[in-house]
C-alpha cells in the first residue's frame, strides 16, 4: 500500500515481535498521497513519522501474536483487503475509499 501511495519501495525488517516497515517520503506530498499514506499505515498495528536531518520517512509495525476475535481468518479479512486494493482504481490512484476502509477495519477486527 505504500508503494502504491508515494511511489517507493519500502524496507522491510523482521523484529522479534512481528514486522517493521519504513518508507522514504518524498520531499512534498500531494493531498491523495498524504491520505493514502495514512490509509496504509491505518492497517499496522503501531506506525509513525521520522525526521532525520537527511531524510522523513514512516515507519508501520505489525504484530505477529495474534488474537482472534472472531470466526473469519485474519487471512481471509487481509486477502479480502489486497484484493480490493489491487483492483480498485480509487484505491490504485491513492484516493480515499470507503469499501477499503470498512475492509481495513475488518480485517482489524480479526486480528483482535
Amino acid at each position: 500500500m505504500l508503494t502504491a501511495a508515494i511511489d517507493t519501495e519500502p524496507r522491510v525488517t523482521d523484529t522479534a515481535t512481528g514486522i517493521r516497515i519504513e518508507a522514504d517520503l518524498p520531499v512534498e506530498l500531494t493531498e491523495t498521497e498524504h491520505a493514502a499514506v495514512l490509509a496504509a499505515l491505518a492497517t499496522a498495528d503501531r506506525f509513525g513519522h521520522s525526521l532525520t536531518r537527511t531524510t522523513e520517512f514512516v515507519w508501520a509495525e505489525i504484530s505477529s501474536e495474534v488474537t482472534m476475535t472472531t470466526t473469519e481468518s485474519p487471512d481471509a479479512a487481509y486477502r479480502a483487503l489486497l484484493g480490493h486494493t489491487t483492483t480498485c482504481g480509487a484505491c490504485r490512484a491513492g484516493a480515499i475509499c470507503d469499501d477499503a476502509t470498512k475492509l481495513v477495519r475488518a480485517w482489524r477486527d480479526t486480528r483482535g
